[in-house]
């Protein structure tokens, strides 16, 4: 069978998926993966005020996705979400002093990750798939543009 790219792509995700699902930190906070991105942008971005939009056009989800996400992050007490003078409906969103105390512990782990993703590959060969990740990036998207 020939190989494809979307078959590729989904058991890569899949297996990064399961490493990121089985640091420690994370099994012992109960975080999901999905968690740890949210942390880890919301930390990226604390010299800034950041909205549920950012956090879906980062990770490119859905809204509903994202509102069911941050919902269950609010409950577990990693997130707070404060409403913002004059828009009732805006939401900023910032971490608690819960997530601050793991947060450099998951991102530890994070880069362990990537370093071994990124193991036995030179910059020229990381140039191009990133290179490659982008375009593929575009043709799922263009898609999409109407």
């Amino acid at each position: 069978m020939e190989k494809t790219i979307s078959f590729e792509l989904r058991f890569i995700n899949n297996q990064i998926k399961r490493r990121i699902n089985s640091i420690p930190i994370l099994q012992n906070n109960d975080i999901k993966g999905i968690y740890g991105h949210i942390i880890g942008f919301l930390s990226e971005n604390s010299h800034r005020d950041v909205y549920q939009k950012d956090i879906e056009e980062h990770l490119s989800i859905r809204r509903s996705s994202v509102t069911n996400l941050l919902n269950q992050m609010e409950k577990a007490g990693f997130i707070e979400r404060h409403s913002v003078d004059g828009d009732g409906r805006l939401k900023r969103v910032t971490l608690t002093q819960k997530s601050l105390d793991i947060h450099d512990s998951i991102d530890c782990e994070l880069s362990k990750i990537e370093i071994k993703l990124r193991e036995g590959m030179s910059e020229e060969e990381l140039d191009t798939l990133f290179r490659l990740f982008d375009k593929i990036k575009y043709n799922v998207d263009k898609d999409y543009i109407k």
